[in-house]
């Protein structure tokens, strides 16, 4: 598939069950894929936090301000 078709057909999921936890295998290959991003200057300026729980609450209210991102709401983890 190249990347047009992937642009094309991608989702944006928005609904999330708070009880199922997100397998630390499928978020280990999230944040590598990430880290292999190209990036300028293979610079990799990242800095990912991943939050999970309590703290992944605290982050989805603190970015709902002025009514975007309620769909963070219920995420399990938000990196």
């Amino acid at each position: 598939m190249n990347f047009t078709e992937i642009a094309n057909t991608r989702q944006s999921c928005r609904s999330y069950d708070a009880a199922r936890a997100v397998e630390e295998k499928k978020l280990h290959a999230i944040l590598e894929s990430a880290r292999l991003s190209p990036s300028a200057c293979n610079g990799q300026p990242y800095l990912m936090t991943v939050c999970r729980g309590e703290s992944a609450k605290a982050v989805a209210k603190a970015v709902q301000g002025m009514g975007m991102n309620k769909f963070a709401t219920d995420a399990p983890v938000l990196i």
